[in-house]
């Protein structure tokens, strides 16, 4: 930041006056403060490492980024730390996959010419904790960052949900889950 040491700012004939040294010397100490508090305000919008989570927020805000607010910190770190990557991505396979890899264990997008679908249709599937709120924000997510011309098949969630719930949940969503838990034949 600015230099507050008077003697690189101060003429020599102030500093050998002893009044005007002492004016100096406290305006090098307010100028002190000052560059202090830019700092600390810099690295309040600057430093996503060390930045409140309510800041995070703002910035998902203002960058206009797909964010969950209900996000552990350190996923919406990496959020707002890699948006301009996210953005250099939109639209394709690997942006999907990076920014749902950030909220599921894994991810993983397959083209339709891989599986045999339709042409410009694609599927996902993901691992991690399944609920109807993960469900929904990677609809939306993926929806947002997808090509406008692709159209998604399904979404496939590895996850540790039992049966039983998978037939409700299978039902009321429309989605496939695949059961991963070592419980799952006692059902």
């Amino acid at each position: 930041m600015f230099d507050t040491k008077a003697e690189q700012w101060a003429p020599q004939f102030i500093l050998n006056d002893k009044n005007g040294y002492a004016v100096a010397k406290a305006i090098e100490a307010a100028l002190q403060v000052f560059n202090n508090t830019v700092e600390q305000g810099l690295k309040c919008i600057t430093d996503v490492k060390s930045m409140p989570e309510w800041r995070l927020d703002e910035l998902a805000w203002e960058y206009n980024l797909l964010y969950d607010e209900s996000a552990d910190i350190e996923t919406k770190r990496q959020w707002i730390d890699e948006a301009l990557l996210f953005y250099a991505l939109s639209g394709t396979a690997a942006g999907i996959e990076k920014y749902l890899k950030a909220a599921f264990n894994t991810a993983m997008v397959e083209e339709w010419f891989a599986y045999g679908g339709d042409p410009f249709h694609f599927r996902v599937t993901v691992s991690g904790q399944w609920s109807a709120e993960s469900n929904a924000w990677a609809y939306e997510t993926i929806e947002r960052i997808k090509n406008v011309r692709s159209l998604l098949d399904s979404i496939t969630f590895n996850s540790q949900t039992s049966y039983a719930s998978v037939d409700v949940l299978t039902a009321i969503t429309d989605i496939e889950i695949v059961e991963t838990s070592q419980t799952a034949g006692g059902i």
